[in-house]
């Protein structure tokens, strides 16, 4: 098997100590990327463990901002790689989302992906009076998102810029990041917008498996943004692909079926039931096919990180990483 590296997504959702305590974990272990999410509630209950009773209770949650988050785990570590997964098209100017991203590259020496999505949480939107748009809207803003950030990271500067969405005149743009370039991740398989804008600008791309997908498809995606590179005369290799799995060590199996069917509850039962939640081989299995398929990274949601259950998937994934 090819080399694989493997990251977690911390949940903003937990206080600072037991933040810090995981980041400063994953530091010393072998893991590649620290990433946190970009939202101002909770997600929804659906996507959680089996601790909230409600969609309400589990909104009405603390959550941290994910870029302040960010900063603050830059300026503790040293080594291991941050990023957003992902930072909403909605939320912020493409400009301001660039200086932050920018400041956090420098507070970290240059470890720093800026992730991109399309933005999806209704509730989330009309909560904070932000506008998500319909299907084409969050389409055509991520869209010119992902130009203008692609042209604010690379130069030459100033920069003026008229779209649909967003507009500069003649704006200065220092420092510039420190990386040449500062990878620029874009998330989503939607064969119609979100891969053509990767082909164009990605660096790096992300899909799921497991939870809101399945191998078949991130195969079939791939293949589609290899067809889409070779159009645009763009090396299909020199995109990073990344993988969102859903996936944890639970030792004990009467918890871990419950586990499963929990997190798979809007999925068929044999899909629920092969879920990568419950013994080591387990999750082997679940990513040994993403090895075979070119994945670089694969990106746990999940798993609890304490620094003793970090260690415990470490030690795992580190025995298929050098396979």
């Amino acid at each position: 098997m090819s080399k694989i590296r493997f990251g977690i997504e911390l949940p903003n959702t937990m206080p600072w100590p037991q933040l810090r305590a995981a980041a400063l974990a994953m530091e010393d272990q072998r893991w590649r990327g620290l990433w946190t999410y970009d939202h101002l509630l909770p997600c929804t209950a659906e996507e959680l463990p089996l601790i909230v009773n409600s969609v309400q209770e589990c909104e009405e949650g603390p959550i941290f901002e994910g870029w302040s988050l960010l900063a603050a785990l830059a300026s503790i570590t040293q080594r291991v790689r941050l990023g957003t997964m992902v930072t909403s098209a909605t939320m912020r100017h493409p400009a301001l989302l660039c200086k932050i991203a920018i400041t956090v590259d420098h507070i970290s020496g240059g470890r720093v992906d800026l992730g991109l999505g399309t933005g999806w949480h209704e509730h989330e939107h009309q909560a904070f009076g932000i506008r998500l748009g319909g299907l084409k809207t969050r389409c055509d803003r991520f869209e010119e998102s992902a130009a203008l950030i692609k042209r604010l990271l690379s130069g030459p500067y100033p920069v003026s810029w008229e779209g649909k969405f967003f507009h500069l005149k003649e704006a200065p743009f220092a420092p510039a990041p420190l990386q040449k370039p500062l990878p620029l991740l874009l998330a989503g398989g939607g064969e119609k917008r979100i891969l053509p804008t990767v082909a164009q600008y990605g660096d790096g791309c992300n899909l799921y498996v497991n939870m809101f997908s399945s191998l078949p498809e991130a195969k079939h995606k791939l293949a589609i943004l290899q067809r889409l590179c070779e159009e645009k005369g763009r090396d299909f290799a020199q995109i990073r692909k990344t993988v969102t799995m859903y996936a944890d060590i639970i030792d004990n199996e009467e918890e871990a079926r419950r586990f499963r069917r929990f997190m798979g509850q809007h999925l068929y039962d044999e899909e629920a039931e092969a879920l990568p939640f419950g013994s080591p081989q387990r999750i082997i299995e679940a990513i040994e096919p993403l090895v075979d398929l070119g994945i670089d990274e694969v990106i746990f949601n999940g798993p609890y990180p304490t620094p003793e259950h970090l260690a415990r998937l470490d030690n795992l994934l580190f025995r298929i990483s050098i396979a």
